[in-house]
C-alpha cells in the first residue's frame, strides 16, 4: 500500500499532491469503514445529485455505483479496464465538476487502497 502524504489544508498542497479540496471540505473515514462502501457512496451521491443534462455524469455515475454494488453484494467481479473506461468518460465529458470531480476521489482510493479494493476486480 502506498503511503498517504501528510497535507497542508490549502487548495494547492491537495493538488500537488493529485487530491482534490472541493468545496474547501475534508471527508473523514473512519479506518475501519469498507472502502469498496465509500466508492459505492460516491457513485450513489452523484447519481442523485446530478442534473441529468449530461449523459457521463447522469448514465456514468449510476453504471458506477451498479458496478460496485454487484461486486459488493453479489461478488461479481469488475472489468478493470471498463471500470477506468467509465472514470475516464466521466472525467472528460461531465459538463460540470461533479461528474466530472468524482473519477479524482475513485482513482485516489485505488492507489492508496488498492489492496483492499482489488479483490473486487477481476484478475
Amino acid at each position: 500500500m502506498s503511503k498517504i502524504p501528510a497535507l497542508s489544508i490549502d487548495f494547492e498542497s491537495f493538488q500537488k499532491e493529485g487530491f482534490l479540496l472541493g468545496h474547501a471540505s475534508v471527508l473523514s473515514i473512519p479506518e475501519n469503514f469498507p472502502m469498496v462502501e465509500y466508492l459505492e457512496h460516491l457513485f450513489e451521491f452523484t447519481s442523485l445529485e446530478s442534473c441529468g443534462k449530461c449523459f457521463p455524469c447522469r448514465i456514468g455515475s449510476t453504471r458506477g455505483k451498479e458496478m460496485i454494488q454487484g461486486a459488493r453484494l453479489n461478488g461479481k467481479k469488475m472489468d478493470r479496464a471498463l471500470f477506468n473506461d467509465l472514470l475516464e468518460t466521466m472525467e472528460i465529458g461531465s459538463l460540470c465538476a461533479l461528474g466530472g470531480g468524482l473519477p479524482l476521489g475513485v482513482k485516489n482510493a485505488l492507489q492508496y487502497f488498492g489492496d483492499e479494493l482489488n479483490e473486487h476486480f477481476k484478475a
